[in-house]
Protein backbone atom coordinates (compact mmCIF):
# COMPACT_ATOMS: atom_id res chain seq x y z
CA UNK A 1 0.00 0.00 0.00
CA UNK A 2 0.86 3.36 -0.64
CA UNK A 3 1.43 5.24 2.49
CA UNK A 4 0.84 8.77 1.37
CA UNK A 5 -0.66 9.65 -1.68
CA UNK A 6 1.21 13.11 -1.67
CA UNK A 7 3.75 13.93 -4.35
CA UNK A 8 6.74 14.50 -2.62
CA UNK A 9 8.30 15.10 1.20
CA UNK A 10 10.82 17.71 0.03
CA UNK A 11 9.84 20.90 2.36
CA UNK A 12 12.30 22.82 2.13
CA UNK A 13 14.78 20.64 3.18
CA UNK A 14 18.00 21.67 5.32
CA UNK A 15 20.89 19.59 5.19
CA UNK A 16 23.80 19.79 6.53
CA UNK A 17 26.50 21.46 4.41
CA UNK A 18 30.48 20.98 3.44
CA UNK A 19 29.45 17.69 1.25
CA UNK A 20 31.53 17.01 -1.92
CA UNK A 21 30.71 13.68 -4.01
CA UNK A 22 33.52 11.05 -3.63
CA UNK A 23 33.91 11.33 -8.06
CA UNK A 24 34.49 15.29 -7.84
CA UNK A 25 36.88 14.44 -4.67
CA UNK A 26 38.45 12.13 -7.08
CA UNK A 27 38.57 14.57 -9.82
CA UNK A 28 39.82 17.51 -7.28
CA UNK A 29 42.36 14.78 -6.46
CA UNK A 30 44.54 14.74 -9.19
CA UNK A 31 43.29 18.66 -11.05
CA UNK A 32 45.87 21.57 -11.73
CA UNK A 33 45.34 24.28 -9.88
CA UNK A 34 43.96 26.44 -12.33
CA UNK A 35 41.67 23.77 -13.89
CA UNK A 36 38.08 24.36 -14.30
CA UNK A 37 36.05 21.27 -13.40
CA UNK A 38 32.64 20.86 -14.47
CA UNK A 39 30.07 21.02 -11.22
CA UNK A 40 26.33 21.13 -9.94
CA UNK A 41 26.12 22.71 -6.94
CA UNK A 42 22.66 21.48 -5.08
CA UNK A 43 21.40 24.58 -2.77
CA UNK A 44 20.12 23.55 0.39
CA UNK A 45 16.90 25.08 0.34
CA UNK A 46 14.30 24.02 -2.10
CA UNK A 47 10.66 24.56 -2.13
CA UNK A 48 7.94 22.24 -0.89
CA UNK A 49 6.59 20.50 -4.03
CA UNK A 50 3.26 19.88 -1.62
CA UNK A 51 2.66 23.42 -1.58
CA UNK A 52 3.30 23.67 -5.46
CA UNK A 53 1.12 21.50 -6.26
CA UNK A 54 -1.46 23.64 -3.95
CA UNK A 55 -0.88 26.66 -5.81
CA UNK A 56 -1.15 25.14 -9.06
CA UNK A 57 -4.58 22.91 -8.74
CA UNK A 58 -7.42 23.41 -10.73
CA UNK A 59 -4.98 24.79 -13.91
CA UNK A 60 -5.16 23.66 -17.23
CA UNK A 61 -1.54 22.26 -18.47
CA UNK A 62 -0.29 25.27 -20.24
CA UNK A 63 -1.44 27.18 -17.09
CA UNK A 64 0.57 24.86 -14.82
CA UNK A 65 3.47 25.30 -16.58
CA UNK A 66 3.67 28.46 -16.73
CA UNK A 67 2.72 28.93 -12.78
CA UNK A 68 5.29 26.48 -12.20
CA UNK A 69 7.92 28.45 -13.93
CA UNK A 70 7.22 32.06 -12.32
CA UNK A 71 7.45 30.09 -8.60
CA UNK A 72 10.69 28.01 -8.49
CA UNK A 73 11.92 30.95 -10.74
CA UNK A 74 10.94 33.57 -8.19
CA UNK A 75 12.08 31.09 -5.61
CA UNK A 76 14.98 30.06 -7.05
CA UNK A 77 16.50 33.73 -8.12
CA UNK A 78 16.08 34.77 -4.16
CA UNK A 79 17.97 31.51 -3.15
CA UNK A 80 20.71 31.81 -5.47
CA UNK A 81 21.26 35.63 -5.49
CA UNK A 82 24.15 34.94 -2.97
CA UNK A 83 26.04 32.37 -4.45
CA UNK A 84 25.89 33.52 -7.99
CA UNK A 85 27.32 37.12 -7.08
CA UNK A 86 29.91 35.07 -5.88
CA UNK A 87 30.46 33.02 -8.95
CA UNK A 88 29.92 36.25 -10.78
CA UNK A 89 33.34 38.07 -8.38
CA UNK A 90 35.15 34.26 -8.96
CA UNK A 91 34.42 34.79 -12.74
CA UNK A 92 36.03 38.06 -12.97
CA UNK A 93 39.14 36.64 -11.39
CA UNK A 94 39.43 33.86 -14.41
CA UNK A 95 38.48 30.90 -11.58
CA UNK A 96 34.87 29.99 -12.59
CA UNK A 97 32.85 29.67 -16.48
CA UNK A 98 29.83 28.71 -17.80
CA UNK A 99 27.88 29.81 -14.94
CA UNK A 100 24.12 28.60 -15.62
CA UNK A 101 21.11 29.29 -12.58
CA UNK A 102 18.80 26.57 -12.79
CA UNK A 103 15.34 26.99 -11.42
CA UNK A 104 13.05 23.35 -12.34
CA UNK A 105 15.40 22.70 -9.44
CA UNK A 106 17.46 25.21 -6.73
CA UNK A 107 20.75 24.50 -8.39
CA UNK A 108 23.74 26.13 -10.29
CA UNK A 109 26.38 24.53 -12.79
CA UNK A 110 29.39 25.85 -13.84
CA UNK A 111 32.95 25.48 -14.31
CA UNK A 112 35.32 26.14 -11.42
CA UNK A 113 38.77 25.60 -10.05
CA UNK A 114 39.60 23.23 -7.22
CA UNK A 115 40.01 26.14 -4.50
CA UNK A 116 36.76 27.66 -5.65
CA UNK A 117 34.91 24.31 -5.36
CA UNK A 118 35.60 23.92 -1.58
CA UNK A 119 34.83 27.20 -1.35
CA UNK A 120 31.49 26.32 -2.19
CA UNK A 121 31.23 23.14 -0.47
CA UNK A 122 32.01 24.82 3.40
CA UNK A 123 29.09 27.55 2.18
CA UNK A 124 25.92 27.23 4.58
CA UNK A 125 23.10 27.57 1.97
CA UNK A 126 25.30 24.48 0.14
CA UNK A 127 23.66 21.30 0.38
CA UNK A 128 26.56 18.61 -2.20
CA UNK A 129 28.69 19.67 -4.66
CA UNK A 130 28.72 16.87 -7.50
CA UNK A 131 30.89 16.25 -10.85
CA UNK A 132 28.64 17.12 -13.58
CA UNK A 133 30.13 14.58 -16.29
CA UNK A 134 29.50 10.91 -15.71
CA UNK A 135 31.77 8.51 -17.84
CA UNK A 136 29.25 5.96 -19.20
CA UNK A 137 30.63 4.15 -22.07
CA UNK A 138 27.11 2.43 -22.70
CA UNK A 139 25.10 5.48 -22.14
CA UNK A 140 23.48 4.96 -25.74
CA UNK A 141 22.86 2.19 -27.81
CA UNK A 142 24.73 2.02 -31.01
CA UNK A 143 23.86 2.43 -34.54
CA UNK A 144 22.45 -0.25 -36.65
CA UNK A 145 23.07 -1.04 -40.55
CA UNK A 146 21.05 1.35 -42.81
CA UNK A 147 17.63 -0.20 -43.53
CA UNK A 148 15.51 -0.19 -46.91
CA UNK A 149 12.08 1.33 -46.82
CA UNK A 150 9.78 -1.10 -45.88
CA UNK A 151 6.65 1.30 -47.52
CA UNK A 152 4.81 0.21 -44.40
CA UNK A 153 4.26 0.71 -40.97
CA UNK A 154 7.29 -0.86 -38.61
CA UNK A 155 6.94 -3.92 -36.79
CA UNK A 156 6.67 -1.72 -33.56
CA UNK A 157 3.83 0.59 -34.64
CA UNK A 158 1.92 -2.47 -36.49
CA UNK A 159 2.16 -4.36 -32.82
CA UNK A 160 0.94 -1.68 -30.81
CA UNK A 161 -2.29 -1.11 -33.36
CA UNK A 162 -1.47 2.74 -33.90
CA UNK A 163 -2.67 2.48 -37.48
CA UNK A 164 -6.41 1.86 -36.04
CA UNK A 165 -5.83 4.73 -34.05
CA UNK A 166 -5.36 6.99 -36.89
CA UNK A 167 -8.04 5.73 -38.78
CA UNK A 168 -10.42 7.74 -35.80
CA UNK A 169 -8.81 10.91 -36.57
CA UNK A 170 -5.94 10.93 -33.91
CA UNK A 171 -2.60 11.30 -35.04
CA UNK A 172 -1.02 13.26 -32.01
CA UNK A 173 -2.11 16.44 -34.06
CA UNK A 174 -1.74 19.35 -31.25
CA UNK A 175 0.67 18.11 -29.27
CA UNK A 176 4.35 18.89 -28.51
CA UNK A 177 7.00 16.41 -27.38
CA UNK A 178 9.71 17.30 -25.88
CA UNK A 179 13.17 15.34 -26.73
CA UNK A 180 15.44 15.11 -24.40
CA UNK A 181 18.44 12.89 -26.15
CA UNK A 182 21.87 13.92 -28.55
CA UNK A 183 19.59 16.10 -30.56
CA UNK A 184 17.30 15.33 -33.89
CA UNK A 185 17.95 15.92 -37.78
CA UNK A 186 15.71 18.37 -37.95
CA UNK A 187 16.13 18.60 -42.23
CA UNK A 188 15.36 14.51 -42.46
CA UNK A 189 12.63 14.16 -44.80
CA UNK A 190 10.14 12.50 -42.45
CA UNK A 191 10.73 14.41 -39.93
CA UNK A 192 10.74 18.27 -41.02
CA UNK A 193 7.26 19.39 -41.28
CA UNK A 194 6.86 17.53 -37.93
CA UNK A 195 9.14 19.99 -35.47
CA UNK A 196 8.04 22.69 -32.68
CA UNK A 197 7.87 25.92 -34.65
CA UNK A 198 8.65 29.23 -32.01
CA UNK A 199 9.65 32.66 -33.47
CA UNK A 200 12.76 33.10 -30.90
CA UNK A 201 13.79 29.28 -31.76
CA UNK A 202 14.40 29.06 -35.36
CA UNK A 203 16.01 25.45 -34.91
CA UNK A 204 13.23 23.88 -33.24
CA UNK A 205 14.86 24.01 -29.78
CA UNK A 206 17.47 23.97 -27.58
CA UNK A 207 21.48 22.96 -27.78
CA UNK A 208 22.80 22.37 -23.94
CA UNK A 209 25.98 21.22 -24.39
CA UNK A 210 26.95 23.97 -26.18
CA UNK A 211 24.71 26.54 -25.06
CA UNK A 212 23.25 27.61 -28.69
CA UNK A 213 20.15 27.46 -30.67
CA UNK A 214 20.84 24.69 -32.66
CA UNK A 215 20.33 21.52 -31.85
CA UNK A 216 21.30 19.42 -34.57
CA UNK A 217 22.00 15.54 -34.27
CA UNK A 218 25.41 14.92 -34.84
CA UNK A 219 25.19 10.93 -32.99
CA UNK A 220 22.52 9.50 -34.43
CA UNK A 221 20.91 8.32 -31.47
CA UNK A 222 18.56 11.55 -31.23
CA UNK A 223 17.39 10.98 -34.90
CA UNK A 224 16.34 7.51 -34.20
CA UNK A 225 14.45 8.15 -31.16
CA UNK A 226 12.80 11.23 -32.35
CA UNK A 227 11.57 9.39 -35.76
CA UNK A 228 9.55 6.53 -33.30
CA UNK A 229 7.47 9.47 -32.06
CA UNK A 230 6.34 11.57 -34.84
CA UNK A 231 8.06 10.86 -38.18
CA UNK A 232 5.37 10.40 -41.36
CA UNK A 233 7.12 7.87 -43.88
CA UNK A 234 7.67 10.26 -46.18
CA UNK A 235 10.70 8.00 -47.51
CA UNK A 236 8.84 5.03 -47.46
CA UNK A 237 8.89 3.42 -43.81
CA UNK A 238 6.08 4.61 -41.62
CA UNK A 239 8.25 4.57 -38.20
CA UNK A 240 6.60 7.16 -36.14
CA UNK A 241 3.41 6.36 -33.52
CA UNK A 242 2.25 9.83 -34.31
CA UNK A 243 2.91 11.49 -37.16
CA UNK A 244 1.05 14.59 -36.72
CA UNK A 245 2.56 15.91 -33.27
CA UNK A 246 5.46 18.19 -32.67
CA UNK A 247 9.07 17.57 -31.39
CA UNK A 248 11.02 20.33 -29.21
CA UNK A 249 14.55 19.36 -29.82
CA UNK A 250 16.63 19.71 -26.35
CA UNK A 251 20.38 18.69 -27.30
CA UNK A 252 22.50 17.25 -24.32
CA UNK A 253 25.72 16.07 -23.86
CA UNK A 254 26.44 12.38 -24.69
CA UNK A 255 29.82 12.55 -26.43
CA UNK A 256 33.12 11.37 -25.07
CA UNK A 257 31.49 8.56 -23.50
CA UNK A 258 30.35 11.10 -20.52
CA UNK A 259 26.96 13.05 -20.21
CA UNK A 260 26.01 15.88 -17.92
CA UNK A 261 23.42 15.72 -15.21
CA UNK A 262 22.89 19.10 -15.43
CA UNK A 263 22.07 19.29 -18.58
CA UNK A 264 18.97 17.18 -18.78
CA UNK A 265 17.68 19.42 -15.73
CA UNK A 266 18.21 22.71 -17.98
CA UNK A 267 16.58 20.38 -20.96
CA UNK A 268 13.66 19.43 -18.19
CA UNK A 269 13.01 22.99 -17.58
CA UNK A 270 12.80 23.84 -21.17
CA UNK A 271 10.11 21.48 -21.40
CA UNK A 272 8.50 23.19 -18.90
CA UNK A 273 9.10 26.43 -20.18
CA UNK A 274 11.46 27.91 -22.63
CA UNK A 275 12.96 31.70 -21.11
CA UNK A 276 12.70 32.75 -24.42
CA UNK A 277 8.74 32.10 -24.91
CA UNK A 278 7.07 31.28 -21.11
CA UNK A 279 3.63 30.11 -22.16
CA UNK A 280 5.01 27.69 -25.34
CA UNK A 281 6.13 24.75 -23.46
CA UNK A 282 5.45 20.69 -24.25
CA UNK A 283 2.75 18.56 -22.97
CA UNK A 284 4.69 15.61 -22.56
CA UNK A 285 8.78 14.56 -23.20
CA UNK A 286 10.62 11.35 -24.13
CA UNK A 287 14.00 10.78 -22.53
CA UNK A 288 15.94 7.59 -23.82
CA UNK A 289 19.19 8.24 -21.35
CA UNK A 290 19.67 7.30 -17.98
CA UNK A 291 22.57 6.76 -15.42
CA UNK A 292 23.27 3.34 -13.93
CA UNK A 293 23.83 3.35 -10.28
CA UNK A 294 27.46 2.87 -10.01
CA UNK A 295 27.81 6.27 -11.81
CA UNK A 296 26.85 8.05 -8.70
CA UNK A 297 23.84 9.91 -10.15
CA UNK A 298 22.39 12.57 -7.79
CA UNK A 299 19.12 10.06 -6.90
CA UNK A 300 17.27 12.83 -4.70
CA UNK A 301 18.21 15.65 -6.70
CA UNK A 302 16.54 13.64 -10.29
CA UNK A 303 13.25 12.79 -7.83
CA UNK A 304 12.89 16.46 -6.84
CA UNK A 305 13.14 17.48 -10.75
CA UNK A 306 10.69 15.19 -11.26
CA UNK A 307 8.39 15.77 -9.07
CA UNK A 308 8.17 19.56 -10.18
CA UNK A 309 7.48 18.33 -13.69
CA UNK A 310 4.72 16.64 -12.63
CA UNK A 311 3.20 19.36 -11.00
CA UNK A 312 3.59 20.89 -14.17
CA UNK A 313 1.45 18.61 -15.87
CA UNK A 314 3.97 17.37 -18.65
CA UNK A 315 4.03 13.67 -18.64
CA UNK A 316 7.57 12.08 -18.35
CA UNK A 317 8.25 9.02 -19.99
CA UNK A 318 12.07 7.70 -19.61
CA UNK A 319 13.54 4.69 -20.59
CA UNK A 320 14.48 1.89 -17.83
CA UNK A 321 17.89 1.06 -18.91
CA UNK A 322 19.61 -1.47 -20.73
CA UNK A 323 21.38 -3.03 -17.72
CA UNK A 324 19.28 -6.55 -17.34
CA UNK A 325 22.11 -8.32 -16.24
CA UNK A 326 22.27 -6.23 -12.87
CA UNK A 327 20.98 -8.14 -10.12
CA UNK A 328 17.76 -6.01 -8.58
CA UNK A 329 17.56 -3.34 -6.88
CA UNK A 330 20.26 -1.90 -9.06
CA UNK A 331 19.20 -2.51 -12.23
CA UNK A 332 17.21 0.34 -13.59
CA UNK A 333 18.66 3.41 -14.53
CA UNK A 334 18.14 6.97 -12.46
CA UNK A 335 15.59 8.35 -13.08
CA UNK A 336 13.78 5.44 -14.59
CA UNK A 337 13.70 4.08 -11.12
CA UNK A 338 12.23 7.35 -9.82
CA UNK A 339 8.49 6.19 -8.57
CA UNK A 340 5.67 7.08 -10.81
CA UNK A 341 2.76 9.34 -10.57
CA UNK A 342 -0.19 7.18 -10.81
CA UNK A 343 -0.11 4.55 -7.86
CA UNK A 344 -1.19 0.78 -9.73
CA UNK A 345 -2.65 -1.24 -6.42
CA UNK A 346 -0.06 -4.22 -7.75
CA UNK A 347 2.91 -2.26 -6.87
CA UNK A 348 5.17 -3.24 -4.23
CA UNK A 349 6.37 -0.91 -1.39
CA UNK A 350 5.44 1.95 0.60
CA UNK A 351 6.38 5.18 -0.26
CA UNK A 352 5.30 8.41 -1.99
CA UNK A 353 4.42 9.01 -5.68
CA UNK A 354 6.94 11.11 -7.96
CA UNK A 355 6.10 11.52 -11.98
CA UNK A 356 8.32 9.06 -13.81
CA UNK A 357 6.86 6.33 -16.27
CA UNK A 358 9.55 4.06 -16.97
CA UNK A 359 10.18 1.86 -19.88
CA UNK A 360 11.18 -1.73 -20.70
CA UNK A 361 11.47 -3.33 -23.62
CA UNK A 362 9.94 -6.39 -25.86
CA UNK A 363 10.54 -7.85 -29.24
CA UNK A 364 8.18 -9.02 -31.89
CA UNK A 365 7.59 -11.55 -30.13
CA UNK A 366 6.14 -9.84 -27.27
CA UNK A 367 8.76 -11.43 -25.22
CA UNK A 368 11.15 -8.93 -22.63
CA UNK A 369 13.87 -8.11 -24.86
CA UNK A 370 17.71 -9.88 -23.57
CA UNK A 371 18.99 -6.68 -22.43
CA UNK A 372 15.72 -4.53 -20.83
CA UNK A 373 16.43 -3.94 -17.12
CA UNK A 374 14.36 -5.34 -14.75
CA UNK A 375 12.72 -4.00 -11.04
CA UNK A 376 12.53 -3.71 -8.50
CA UNK A 377 14.00 -0.55 -7.30
CA UNK A 378 14.97 0.90 -3.84
CA UNK A 379 14.88 4.56 -2.22
CA UNK A 380 16.07 3.55 0.80
CA UNK A 381 19.06 4.51 1.65
CA UNK A 382 18.21 7.93 -0.79
CA UNK A 383 17.67 11.11 1.92
CA UNK A 384 15.00 12.76 1.93
CA UNK A 385 13.04 10.00 1.01
CA UNK A 386 14.16 6.30 2.36
CA UNK A 387 11.28 4.79 1.13
CA UNK A 388 11.07 1.31 -1.13
CA UNK A 389 13.11 -0.25 1.61
CA UNK A 390 14.10 -3.45 -0.26
CA UNK A 391 13.09 -6.17 -0.42
CA UNK A 392 10.76 -5.94 -1.88
CA UNK A 393 10.88 -2.53 -3.55
CA UNK A 394 9.23 -0.50 -5.67
CA UNK A 395 7.91 -2.71 -8.91
CA UNK A 396 9.78 -1.35 -12.39
CA UNK A 397 9.19 -0.70 -14.95
CA UNK A 398 5.69 0.84 -15.39
CA UNK A 399 4.97 -0.60 -18.92
CA UNK A 400 6.91 -2.00 -21.48
CA UNK A 401 6.95 -1.32 -25.30
CA UNK A 402 8.78 -2.90 -29.10
CA UNK A 403 12.81 -1.99 -28.70
CA UNK A 404 14.22 -5.12 -30.68
CA UNK A 405 15.01 -4.47 -34.44
CA UNK A 406 13.42 -0.94 -34.11
CA UNK A 407 13.80 0.52 -37.94
CA UNK A 408 13.23 4.87 -37.63
CA UNK A 409 14.98 7.77 -38.98
CA UNK A 410 18.88 8.18 -39.80
CA UNK A 411 20.72 11.07 -40.01
CA UNK A 412 20.91 12.46 -43.20
CA UNK A 413 18.16 11.01 -44.63
CA UNK A 414 16.84 7.03 -44.82
CA UNK A 415 16.41 4.61 -41.88
CA UNK A 416 18.17 2.31 -39.78
CA UNK A 417 17.58 0.00 -37.29
CA UNK A 418 18.38 -0.22 -33.33
CA UNK A 419 17.58 -2.22 -30.17
CA UNK A 420 17.31 -0.73 -26.61
CA UNK A 421 15.43 0.68 -24.22
CA UNK A 422 15.59 3.52 -25.94
CA UNK A 423 13.74 2.74 -28.76
CA UNK A 424 10.73 1.24 -26.93
CA UNK A 425 10.56 4.98 -24.73
CA UNK A 426 9.41 7.01 -27.85
CA UNK A 427 6.99 4.14 -28.75
CA UNK A 428 5.34 4.94 -25.61
CA UNK A 429 5.71 8.49 -25.88
CA UNK A 430 3.91 8.85 -29.34
CA UNK A 431 1.20 6.59 -27.67
CA UNK A 432 0.66 9.57 -25.14
CA UNK A 433 0.94 12.10 -27.93
CA UNK A 434 -2.12 9.62 -29.77
CA UNK A 435 -4.05 9.96 -26.30
CA UNK A 436 -3.50 13.47 -26.13
CA UNK A 437 -4.64 14.64 -29.25
CA UNK A 438 -8.29 13.09 -28.27
CA UNK A 439 -8.09 14.29 -25.00
CA UNK A 440 -5.67 17.32 -24.55
CA UNK A 441 -6.48 17.56 -20.21
CA UNK A 442 -5.21 13.98 -19.21
CA UNK A 443 -2.82 14.68 -16.04
CA UNK A 444 -0.17 12.57 -15.91
CA UNK A 445 -1.65 10.23 -13.41
CA UNK A 446 -4.74 9.86 -15.46
CA UNK A 447 -1.88 8.78 -18.45
CA UNK A 448 0.24 6.47 -16.50
CA UNK A 449 -2.96 5.09 -15.26
CA UNK A 450 -4.80 4.23 -18.69
CA UNK A 451 -1.17 3.01 -20.26
CA UNK A 452 -0.94 0.55 -17.47
CA UNK A 453 -4.73 -0.48 -17.17
CA UNK A 454 -4.88 -1.03 -21.13
CA UNK A 455 -1.78 -2.48 -21.44
CA UNK A 456 -1.17 -6.46 -23.15
CA UNK A 457 -0.32 -8.52 -19.61
CA UNK A 458 2.72 -10.43 -20.39
CA UNK A 459 4.67 -12.83 -18.29
CA UNK A 460 3.41 -13.29 -14.46
CA UNK A 461 -0.37 -12.00 -13.95
CA UNK A 462 -0.42 -8.34 -12.82
CA UNK A 463 2.41 -6.01 -12.89
CA UNK A 464 5.69 -7.68 -12.67
CA UNK A 465 9.74 -6.88 -12.75
CA UNK A 466 10.17 -7.35 -16.72
CA UNK A 467 7.38 -6.10 -18.72
CA UNK A 468 5.12 -3.82 -15.84
CA UNK A 469 2.29 -3.70 -16.30
CA UNK A 470 2.20 -5.25 -20.07
CA UNK A 471 3.26 -3.72 -23.25
CA UNK A 472 1.58 -1.11 -24.44
CA UNK A 473 -1.24 -1.06 -26.45
CA UNK A 474 -2.38 2.33 -28.13
CA UNK A 475 -5.74 1.65 -29.29
CA UNK A 476 -6.70 0.38 -26.35
CA UNK A 477 -5.05 3.16 -24.50
CA UNK A 478 -7.17 6.00 -26.72
CA UNK A 479 -10.38 4.27 -26.60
Amino acid sequence: MIKNIMITLLVLFAFGFGMISPELERHLSTAAADQKLPVHIVLKNQYDTRLLFSQVDGLSRQERRVRVAQILGDFARREQESILRYLAEREKQGEVKDIRPIWIVNAVACEATPAVIRELAQRADVHYVNYDLAWCPDLLEKPGAPAEPQYDATWGVRKIRAPEVWAQGYTGQGVVCGHIDTGCDYTHPDLADHMWEDPNYPYHGWNFEENNNNPMDQNGHGTHTAGTVASDGTSGTQCGVAPDARIMVCRVRTVADSVAESQCWQAMQFVVSPPLSPANGADLYTMSLGWMLSWNPHQATWRQVADNVNAAGVIQIVAAGNERYLTPPNSCRCPGNVPPPWWNPQNTGTGTLSGIISIGATDSLDAIASFSSRGPVTWGTVAPYNDYVYPPGLTKPDVSAPGVAVISCRIGGGYQSMDGTSMATPHTAGTVCLMLSKNPNLTPAVVDSILEVTAVDLGPSGKDNDFGAGRIDALAAVN
